[in-house]
This record gives structure tokens, C-alpha cells and sequence, in this order.
């Protein structure tokens, strides 16, 4: 059975569990090769306040350069957390060059949370992923995200339904194949991931546990997760579901492990969970 192989364009945070250390991982784990092209390094993660970085802009085209050399090819391009808007060409660049007519291009937008833009980003870098997404074939901006590419106003409260459908709409206008938008407001224990292709009458929407704190790392997990099923060649509805399970049994652990949130999600003692998923524990699917 050939192994697929992923360019997983994200930055490289050392310490929080984050970008390509929640992607590398999750797409191992479900027998997917993950080949980083990294977009930054950083100290630690952004909720420590302060860090130590470097913007790998510089070396992006020689990377690609020198994969072309080679005649590397890849299964999917899969991209999220960029140093700014002069990187948005890079990963368009990567798609063209990387993926084909049969293969995935999936960009999850990542600039920002809570109704608001990340400190390191202003504007132009809405304005430049709203050109990215236009190269996808699957995106997973988060809901304030979502409201950023369709310049609609954030609310911090649940959409209705016909709102969710207009966002949805909105997002496929841009070009993407498919949608799927997270940490969707809904109640207060609770968030909802949503999704939409062009051939679907109304949204699809699930559940998920709402972390009772703020912590990062949680959308990296699911997208990385969603990715490898839809590898694994089943359709988009089922994947954001067995995606939002594991999701949500590694926010039981992590509040279970009561670690510190700035750590990220607790991934290590999950991951045996993406081979046995209805096992309850990992004792029950070794024996």
C-alpha cells in the first residue's frame, strides 16, 4: 500500500504543542508521510506573550527549488500558521507546483481567534489569505476567521442557521471546494464545526466540548486530523466527524492531565486513538 505524502507548510514552535508539532504527529499516527516546509521557528507559542523567533521567508523558494530538482511529488499540500503576507505567494507557488489536479490542497487560514486578528498580523494579512483560500480545495478557518475572509461582523454569540449558510456561502465564493469552520459559538459548554460543499443543501453541523480555558494547538489537531482521513478516501461529512471525536477525546484528556494551557493539548497519550477509535483505552485495543 503506497503512503501518502504530505508538505506541511507551518511554522515550527519548540515549546506548546502547536503547527507542525500537532500535524507531524496526528498525520503519522494515520500512515501518512509528513514532509515540513516550515514558515517560521519560534521559542514557544504565541500565549506565552513573549518569544524568540525567525521568519523563514528567505529559503522558502530555495526549498521548492530544490524539491523540483529531485522530483518529489506529494499527495496533499496543507497549510496553516504563515510569518505574514509575503508567504502567501510561496504556499501558492507550492500548490501549483505540488498539487495536482488529483490531489488536496487544504489551507487552514490561521490569523486569529476571539473576534480578533493575532497581534503579529494586521489587515493585509486577511486580504492576502483571501487569495490563498481561492487555491483550495478544502479550508478550516475557525468562526472569527470566517468573518475575517467574508468581512462579516463577529458576534460572540451562536449564529442562527441561516447565518451559518451565509457564511458557508460566502467562504465557497471565494474557491474553495469545501468548508468546514470551527470553534463555532453555540452554547456555553459547547462549540460547533460546521461544513459545507457546493452540492449540499444546508450545512452540516457537530458538537464538541468547550475547553473551559484558552489554550492553542486545538485546531492544528483537528485539521491535521480531518486531512488524514480524507487521505484515507472518506467523504467530507464523515471525516469532520470521526475528526471532532478525537478532538474531543483529547480535550477530555488534556483537562483530565490538568497541565498547564499555555502547553497546549495533551497529544502524546492520545494518538493510539486515530488507529483503534472505538477501543476505550489503550490496554483494551493492545490486548
Amino acid at each position: 500500500m503506497k503512503i501518502k505524502r504530505v508538505l506541511a507548510i507551518h511554522d515550527l514552535c519548540s515549546f506548546g504543542r502547536c503547527s507542525l508539532t500537532a500535524a507531524m504527529p496526528v498525520l503519522s499516527a494515520m500512515g501518512h508521510q509528513v514532509c515540513p516546509f516550515p514558515t517560521a521557528l519560534y521559542s514557544n507559542n504565541l500565549t506565552y506573550g513573549k518569544f524568540v523567533s525567525r521568519d523563514l521567508t528567505d529559503l522558502m523558494a530555495g526549498y521548492r527549488d530544490q524539491w523540483k530538482q529531485l522530483g518529489l511529488s506529494f499527495d496533499a499540500v496543507y497549510s496553516g500558521f504563515l510569518a505574514g503576507p509575503a508567504q502567501v505567494e510561496q504556499v501558492i507557488a507550492a500548490i501549483e507546483d505540488f498539487a495536482g489536479e488529483d490531489r488536496i490542497a487544504v489551507v487552514d487560514p490561521a490569523m486569529g481567534d476571539d473576534g480578533k486578528l493575532y497581534p503579529v498580523f494586521d489587515a493585509s494579512m486577511v486580504e492576502a489569505m483571501k487569495k490563498l483560500v481561492a487555491h483550495a480545495t478544502l479550508i478550516t478557518p475557525n468562526y472569527t476567521e470566517a468573518c475575517l475572509l467574508t468581512d462579516t461582523p463577529w458576534k460572540d454569540a451562536a449564529p442562527t442557521d441561516d447565518e451559518l449558510e451565509a457564511l458557508c456561502d460566502k467562504l465557497l465564493a471565494l474557491g474553495p471546494k469545501q468548508v468546514v469552520i470551527t470553534s463555532v459559538p453555540c452554547d456555553k459548554d459547547h462549540l460547533k464545526i460546521v461544513s459545507s460543499e457546493p452540492n449540499q443543501l444546508f450545512p452540516e453541523a457537530y458538537e464538541v466540548k468547550k475547553l473551559p480555558f484558552a489554550t492553542c494547538g486545538t485546531g492544528d489537531v483537528f485539521t491535521s486530523t480531518l486531512l488524514g482521513y480524507v487521505l484515507n478516501g472518506k467523504d467530507l461529512n464523515r471525516c469532520v466527524q470521526e475528526a471532532a471525536d478525537f478532538v474531543s477525546y483529547v480535550i477530555d484528556t488534556t483537562l483530565k492531565a490538568g497541565t498547564d494551557p499555555k502547553e497546549g493539548v495533551v497529544l502524546e497519550g492520545c494518538l493510539w486513538k486515530l488507529l483503534f477509535p472505538q477501543s476505550k483505552n489503550c490496554t483494551t485495543c493492545m490486548a
